[in-house]
């Protein structure tokens, strides 16, 4: 009677321990952000409606204000940005994968055209640091968009 009890929680064990293990590798597996320090722009996005410039820090009153999509070169005209090296998008974890991959590319096209070189778009870590989060896309745009002059 042990024998079969043993066998039988042996068998559940082996089930369990193979029904965990994972062999299929995602596209983002061990790219992590390294680089905060070097961002010249960081925006939390959270919809089109509610997008936040972190880095410069974009606030009235020490409230941060929304930056509309269709005013983002604008606002970063506005705040004399003299290098536009390196841009980061920080985006939630409730984004489904074709959205994901259409908020990318919107992102590198909006971001491209204000004059940025590189664009990098990170899942959100829930907490304020960069250094660690996800890389989703990691894009070098310089050559392929040329920067969008916008008049105040």
């Amino acid at each position: 009677m042990n024998k079969i009890k043993i066998a039988v929680l042996l068998s559940i064990s082996c089930l369990l321990a193979a029904g965990c293990a994972s062999t299929q590798q995602t596209k983002h597996t061990n790219r992590r952000f390294r680089e905060a320090s070097s961002a010249n722009v960081v925006l939390q996005f959270s919809s089109w409606e509610y997008t936040f410039l972190l880095r410069p820090r974009y606030h009235d009153n020490g409230f941060l204000l929304q930056v509309p999509r269709e005013k983002i070169a604008l606002v970063l005209d506005r705040m004399n940005l003299s290098k536009r090296e390196l841009a980061v998008v920080v985006v939630g974890w409730n984004h489904g994968p074709e959205e994901l991959d259409r908020l990318v590319s919107d992102w590198k096209t909006i971001l491209g055209g204000c004059g940025f070189q590189r664009v990098v778009v990170l899942k959100s870590t829930g907490t304020p640091e960069l250094n660690g989060s996800l890389i989703i896309e990691d894009s070098n745009l310089s050559g392929g968009y040329a920067p969008k002059v916008t008049r105040l």
